[in-house]
This record gives structure tokens, C-alpha cells and sequence, in this order.
């Protein structure tokens, strides 16, 4: 008992603070996400891709490139001229001209003043970099496009665009009203300064062992409070604020502990539970086409009969070639044929089966199912999958779901029993994603915020009495 209250007390002085913390950004956060430039809007705002002036077809601009593990191949356009966006597993981003067939080298800064202006259809009023990282361009989704440009634009919201210096697109947005909710909600509430997220094994360590600590922390007092009460005849044996942390202990602990624990497995990342992404050798098998391959078959004429489109991506599934065009209205299928045009495609069921069987040549295949809106799994408060999902079900022991967007024929994420418990812990605790009470709001804001005050207030008085103990007052 005598270490058990010493551990609680000391690692308490030390997390109290990241506890309330956690409850008050939990809240903000709830209504003030982490700034994102969507695809959808990064479409509406982009340039259109003039076909008329490609001369140079997919497969030349790969082999412009060299021996490369692609993964991806984009169409793009880079002020009024198209450009291919080759992506690396190993070596980043390449960019072929697709005019000349030459690879262009990192953008200049003056261009980015005017692509923002493009982009935003305002004034540039400062352009700044390039730079690796900031506050809103630490996710490792901005990995392969460093380094950025940080244009400031003329306008009443303070907006900021980042321009990546490798392939010119406009991959951030932020405002000033959002950048200031954000310092106190999702920096605060994921431990994300620039100096420490930046580095993410370093970030994924130290957030991990603090979330742990915290659960320790939590289960020691709740043990320990329960002790002292059940030994004090029903009732706290302590006075003043040690008096009223024990007794919003008894009630708001479990409260704390769900919301620590399932915080905690939010930096899971596979140290329990199974990773939702294919492995490279599953979406290599699934394609069952290296996208060099793929490309031989798109003839330069078929890509001049393209009009308004503002991105085409080249992919392969089920050892089928695919074309993939982009604009703010959606997204359009072709498939490349033998008198050098482009037929519109779509995915079809077995296709997706085939491709799947490849993939997982082991393993038969039980089912196949649509998820509805209603689905536990598909249908999430965060991460829910695409509109027009497939999902595949293997006969493995771990009972595990593949989830394939039809109108990409690209793999979403897997989903084994390891996962679908995880969906429980995390989405369901951390974010009360549970059926009845997630899609019913105002009712599920009343319920968090509720949850919210109450664990912060408790922790409040965790705060007043570890200055206490640390200052002898």
C-alpha cells in the first residue's frame, strides 16, 4: 500500500496537469479539428490539365525516370504546362515534364506566390521558405512532398497556403481562427509542437509512455481509493481537496480511465492490435500489374481525347489497367483498349474477388457484403470508409475483412477480429462512438461534454494538490 500511494502521488504531481489538459483540448477538438486542405477542395481550385500539349505518354515519362519502385503515377498541371508525378517507395517524388520528357527540378519561389494566387484567386502577401516543417505541415501524409512553400495570403481569414516545392500543388490550408483554436485543442491534446512531432518515432515514444503512465496513474488511485473508503466505513478519511479528489475519484475514475486507456491505444500503431493497411507484397498482388506495365497499354492519342479534368492517376487491379480522372464534380473510370482510347470502366465484383484471391492466395473467400450506413465498422464518427465500399470476407482464423473502394479498385484498410475489438476500444471509448448515441446529436454533445467537464474537473483537484505537495501548501 505504502509504494503504491507513492507511485500514485508522484506520477499524479507529474501528470495531473496533462490530464486536465487532455479533458479541456478534448473538447475543443470535438469542434475545431486539425486544419486539412481536402481532396475535394484542392480539385476545385486546381488548374485544369491541358491534354493537348502532352507528347510524352506514361510509360516514357517512367522510363525518363530510370529503375524506380513506383507506387503511384499522377497527371497533373503546373502552371499551364501537365506534368507526371512519380511516386517512390524508396526515392520520393519524381517529376517528368510531359511536354519534353525532362525532370523538372524543384520549384522556385516566385512560382509559388503565383500558384497560391491561383490557387486562391487572392494576392500573395508573403511567401516564405523553402521549410521542411511546421505547426500545420507535421503529418507524415506530407513526408514525400517536402519541402514546402508557406504563402501568406491578403485576406480579412489570414490565410496560409503551403505550396509543395517538389510537384507545385497546394497541399495545406489554414486560417487564423482555426490555428488559434488548434493551439489549444488538438497541439495541446496530441502533444504536437513542431519540435517534438517532427521527429515521430521520438513523438510516438514519448506520447505512448505518458498515455501508459497515465493509465497506471489512474488504476493505482481507483484501487487505492476504493481501499481507503471501503477501510473508512463508507466514507473519505481525508479532508479538504485531498477529500474531494477522493470522492470525484470514486465516480469520475472510470470516467478518466476509459478516456486514458483508449487515448493510450490511439498510439497503438501494431504494439497490440493489427495495423488497418495492406502490406506493399498485398497491394503489389492485388494490382497483379507493376504500374510500368500498366502504363504500356495508355497510348498518347487516348489521353488527348480528355478534357476537364484537374488529375489522372494510372493504376492497376487484378492485372487490369485503369485510368483514373479527377475534377471537383468527382471521379471517372476509363480503361485504356486497343484502338487507342479510353472506354469508361468501372470495377466490377468478381474483379475485386480476383484481385483479392491474389493477395491472399492461402485463403478462400467466405462472403462478400455492402456495408450499409449502419454498419458498426464502416460508418464511423472518424474513418469511415467510401460510399461505395465492397467488402471482402476471408476464411482465415482471424476472421479478417478486406475493404475495396469500388470507384477506385484501391484497398481501404483491413479488418480483422484484432481490429474490429480495437474499433470497440478506441472509437467507442475515446470518441463514444457507439450505435444510438453517435449519429444522434444534439444528444451525443450533451453526453461528451458532460463526460469532459467532469473528468476535468477531477483533475482540477489533482492539479491544486499536486502544487500543493510540490510548494508545502
Amino acid at each position: 500500500m505504502r509504494y503504491l500511494t507513492l507511485a500514485h502521488r508522484w506520477m499524479g504531481v507529474v501528470l495531473c496537469l496533462f490530464f486536465a489538459a487532455w479533458f479541456l483540448s478534448g473538447a475543443v477538438l470535438i469542434y475545431h479539428p486539425f486544419p486539412s486542405l481536402s481532396q475535394a477542395d484542392r480539385l476545385s481550385s486546381r488548374a485544369e490539365v491541358d491534354f493537348s500539349k502532352i507528347t510524352v505518354s506514361p510509360i516514357e515519362a517512367a522510363e525518363a525516370i530510370g529503375s524506380i519502385d513506383l507506387d503511384r503515377l499522377r497527371l497533373i498541371d503546373l502552371e499551364g504546362r501537365p506534368i507526371y508525378v512519380l511516386h517512390s517507395l524508396n526515392s520520393g517524388i519524381k517529376v517528368v515534364d510531359a511536354h519534353d520528357g525532362k525532370p523538372i527540378n524543384l520549384l522556385q519561389m516566385r512560382s509559388a506566390g503565383r500558384i497560391a494566387e491561383n490557387f486562391s484567386g487572392k494576392s500573395a502577401l508573403r511567401v516564405e521558405g523553402p521549410i521542411d516543417y511546421d505547426q500545420w505541415i507535421v503529418p507524415n501524409r506530407y513526408d514525400p512532398y517536402r519541402p514546402f512553400y508557406r504563402v501568406s495570403m491578403q485576406d480579412q481569414n489570414e490565410t496560409v497556403l503551403y505550396v509543395s516545392m517538389r510537384t507545385g500543388e497546394v497541399l495545406q490550408k489554414t486560417e487564423a481562427r482555426e490555428r488559434a483554436w488548434n493551439y489549444i485543442g488538438a497541439i495541446v491534446h496530441w502533444i504536437y509542437p513542431t519540435v517534438l512531432r517532427s521527429n515521430w518515432v521520438l513523438w510516438d515514444q514519448v506520447v505512448w509512455w505518458i498515455s501508459l503512465m497515465g493509465v497506471m496513474t489512474t488504476l493505482a488511485g481507483l484501487l487505492l481509493g476504493i481501499i481507503r473508503f471501503r477501510g473508512a466505513s463508507g466514507r473519505s478519511p481525508f479532508k479538504g481537496w485531498l477529500c474531494m479528489h477522493h470522492i470525484l475519484g470514486l465516480f469520475a475514475g472510470i470516467i478518466v480511465l476509459t478516456w486514458i486507456f483508449s487515448g493510450w491505444l490511439s498510439m497503438d500503431h501494431g504494439r497490440l492490435f493489427s495495423k488497418p493497411d495492406p502490406e506493399f507484397h498485398q497491394i503489389k498482388n492485388f494490382r497483379a500489374l507493376s504500374l510500368e506495365q500498366a502504363v504500356e497499354s495508355v497510348s498518347l492519342e487516348a489521353l488527348k481525347l480528355l478534357e476537364n479534368f484537374s488529375e489522372v492517376e494510372f493504376i492497376a487491379t487484378g492485372g487490369k489497367s485503369f485510368v483514373l480522372a479527377r475534377n471537383s464534380k468527382g471521379l471517372k473510370m476509363f480503361k485504356p483498349s486497343k484502338t487507342s482510347i479510353l472506354s469508361p470502366a468501372r470495377h466490377t465484383e468478381p474483379e475485386i474477388i480476383k484481385a483479392v484471391q491474389k493477395a491472399w492466395p492461402d485463403v478462400g473467400i467466405k462472403a462478400t457484403q455492402w456495408p450499409k450506413e449502419s454498419d458498426f465498422y464502416g460508418q464511423l464518427r472518424e474513418g469511415s470508409l467510401p460510399s461505395n465500399t465492397l467488402r471482402v470476407k476471408l476464411d482465415d482464423p482471424a476472421q479478417t475483412w478486406i475493404h475495396v473502394d469500388m470507384d477506385s479498385g484501391q484497398i481501404v484498410s483491413i479488418m480483422d477480429k484484432s481490429r474490429r475489438v480495437y474499433r470497440w476500444f478506441y472509437n467507442g471509448l475515446h470518441s463514444l462512438d457507439f450505435p444510438g448515441l453517435a449519429n444522434h446529436r444534439p444528444l451525443w454533445d450533451i453526453v461528451i461534454l458532460s463526460l469532459l467537464a467532469i473528468g476535468f474537473g477531477f483533475s482540477v483537484t489533482g492539479v491544486v494538490l499536486g502544487w500543493k505537495r510540490l510548494f508545502n501548501c
